[in-house]
């Protein structure tokens, strides 16, 4: 059974991850300052509810971990998020683009991104110890962060076609990370990467915007 403090601490992580993502976001997108404003102030309450001094830094072992070897039916979004995170960063890319992101699943059922909530609490409570747990979350975080940059980086490729005046490739682009939002925003996930979509679909939405689409 997983302690309190355990589940504080995660919980701790869970909001300093996606602080940090909303700040960047943040930096990119000034004009919705008084939305962000308020994600920021739950982000907050939700750190400072657990008391925790945790970092969110995932050890070299565990990153390791996340690259294993994909599962024989590759899910939609494994192939870009492990390419990002050996490093191959136009494969990754690449494979973001082609993704068919109505398709499941998302995820590997290895990977604890693949869990809703109700699941992940449930193993929580499921006698696995504290070691494991954490090992295990913090695989989870170092994928879902891969994911983000992975989308972050193909947005920023449709914002500079934008700059360039090519607003054809700046929509395919634009209307990739829009559907990988949308399938990551999703009641059959965890809530952290429901959380993840919605940032992600908000980025899309508005750059979308800039080209009258």
């Amino acid at each position: 059974m997983v302690s309190q403090v355990e589940w504080e601490r995660n919980l701790y992580v869970m909001a300093q991850f996606e602080l940090s993502c909303l700040v960047r976001y943040f930096l990119h997108n000034a004009m919705k300052i008084q939305i962000i404003i308020a994600v920021l102030a739950a982000a907050l309450f939700l750190m400072g509810c657990g008391q925790l001094s945790a970092s969110s830094s995932t050890s070299g072992s565990s990153a390791t971990e996340s690259v294993s070897a994909a599962p024989a039916v590759t899910p939609v979004a494994w192939a870009a998020m492990t390419a990002w995170q050996q490093g191959d960063k136009t494969t990754a890319i690449n494979d973001f683009l082609k993704a068919g992101w109505s398709a499941r699943p998302l995820f590997p059922s290895s990977s604890m991104l693949s869990l809703t909530e109700a699941q992940y609490r449930a193993l929580a409570e499921s006698g696995i110890s504290n070691a494991a747990l954490q090992a295990k979350f913090n695989v989870m975080i170092s994928q879902l962060q891969s994911l983000n940059q992975v989308a972050m980086a193909v947005d920023q490729i449709g914002r500079d076609a934008v700059a360039k005046g090519d607003n054809a490739k700046a929509q395919k682009y634009f209307t990739s990370v829009q559907q990988c939002g949308t399938a990551l925003d999703s009641p059959d996930c965890m809530l952290i990467v429901q959380l993840r979509g919605h940032s992600i679909i908000r980025v899309a939405d508005e750059d979308l915007a800039t080209i009258g689409q």
